[in-house]
């Protein structure tokens, strides 16, 4: 500490070396705030300069410098008889213990590692300054050489600065070690607060899964409800249809019955005619079994997916409302391509189909074109069976149109449509087949489009 001309005592002066503008400004402004008065170097060379001129009570030097590091400059300055005992504190990023002796060896009266706490280096450039700690110097102790690592070092340090040095390096590892039990005892609590918050997640996991799967089980349940009544629905429209596809052999089986009466009051009965009678009568007894057995299994659920041919699904299915489709004067078509076969519920894809050409029926009574007819076609385009169904009814109103699948959606009279017929059929080609329905309007009528 130096005295000015009025006798006035002046602040210390401390002499930072470092090549990094950055560090040597945070320091400048802490050692300010301290009241030291500073000054700066940005190299050895500099240092070496400053130190023989303005004589600084302590110098805080950098190790890792280009040019002169921070050992060097040491060396330089206990070599240099007017600023010999000048108080050098040594900054680095290494903490290796050849760091120590190195520091002992060239001469450094402390060591401080970075990065290090503001607290921590004021304490220490306050022991340099006001020497409360400083060991008391005995006789001057010889040469002493130390060996580490395969490296030789010649420390000529006295006791009471070998001390020091270890003190200063004690201190280090001291606060270190508080740091790490500091943060130890942070990630202590962050675990704990991480434990509590993963058992509050995992809880409110639980309930939401929980809540899905009841909602799952819920919608679960309302489609089957919603299968039964389209079942219900399409049990209604196959029981007129079963009427249709009865009428007309139960008239010819009636018409035969009275034949023969007549054929036996005017004398011409014999076996012949007979014979004849009796096999067209057993005929449309037969195609009427038939039928109730083909109806049977319209509604009887496959257990188990099987690999089934979709023309004759097709064709199947149009035989059981062949009925209704004679008595509009509804002409149909298939025409079947060289599609592969499909593996799934062939009654679930029947049960499609009937949705779809019963809402054209339907369209056909409302709109009564000149000739209806019904083309259905089945062909493999890129990779996937594309099933079209294609009617001239007149086709569908926009605002209609984009809501056709929805549940209970019908523009039938409340009698005569139940509107989940359309949206189960969908449900039926998206999630149980992985395809896709889909509805639009084309000239003259209307067009569905299964692929699958």
């Amino acid at each position: 500490m130096q005295k000015s001309n009025n006798g006035q005592t002046a602040p210390y002066l401390i002499l930072i070396v470092d090549d990094s503008p950055t560090q040597a400004k945070l320091l400048e402004q802490l050692l300010a705030g301290e009241g030291y008065r500073v000054a700066i170097a940005r190299n050895g060379s500099d240092a070496l300069e400053q130190i023989r001129e303005r004589q600084p009570d302590l110098v805080i030097s950098d190790i890792l410098m280009p040019e002169m590091d921070g050992f060097e400059l040491c060396r330089r300055v206990r070599g240099m008889e007017s600023i010999k005992d000048t108080p050098i504190v040594l900054l680095t990023h290494l903490n290796d213990p050849s760091d120590v002796l190195h520091s002992l060896e060239a001469g450094a009266n402390y060591f401080v590692s970075k990065p290090y706490s503001d607290k921590l280096l004021l304490n220490r450039i306050r022991d340099v300054l006001q020497g409360e700690r400083a060991c008391r110097m005995g006789e001057k102790e010889g040469e002493v050489a130390i060996s580490y690592h395969g490296k030789n070092y010649r420390v000529q340090a006295d006791s009471a600065h070998t001390i020091e040095l270890l003190l200063s390096t004690y201190e280090l590892a001291a606060e270190k070690n508080q740091e790490l039990l500091g943060a130890k005892a942070s990630l202590s609590n962050l675990n704990r607060e991480l434990e509590q918050r993963v058992k509050e997640r995992t809880a409110a996991l639980t309930q939401e899964t929980a809540e899905r799967l009841q909602a799952m089980e819920e919608l679960r349940k309302k489609d089957e409800v919603l299968m039964q009544q389209s079942r219900q629905a399409a049990m209604g429209e196959m029981i007129g249809n079963i009427a249709h596809q009865w009428r007309q052999p139960l008239n010819a089986v009636g018409l035969l019955v009275q034949d023969l009466t007549l054929s036996y009051e005017y004398g011409n009965f014999n076996k012949e005619y007979l014979d004849s009678s009796t096999n067209k009568i057993m005929q449309m007894v037969r195609h009427m079994s038939q039928t109730i057995d083909d109806f049977r299994n319209f509604f009887m659920p496959d257990k188990e997916k099987t690999s089934f041919d979709p023309c004759l699904v097709v064709e199947k299915t149009l035989s059981l409302i062949e009925g209704s489709l004679a008595d509009k004067g509804i002409r149909s078509e298939v025409h079947c391509g060289h599609a592969p076969n499909i593996t799934g519920h062939p009654n679930e894809f029947s049960q499609v189909l009937l949705n779809i050409l019963t809402n054209a029926i339907d369209a056909f009574g409302e709109r009564k074109p000149a000739q209806p007819k019904l083309l259905v076609s089945i062909d493999y385009e890129d990779g996937k069976i594309v099933v079209t169904i294609v009617d001239n009814a007149g086709g569908m109103p926009e605002h209609v149109l984009g809501r056709i699948f929805e549940p209970y959606f019908t523009t039938k009279e409340q009698e005569k449509g139940t509107g989940i017929g359309l949206f189960m059929a969908k449900n039926i080609v998206e999630k149980s087949m992985n395809g896709s329905l889909t509805a639009r309007n084309i000239e003259g009528g209307a067009e569905f489009r299964i692929e699958v």
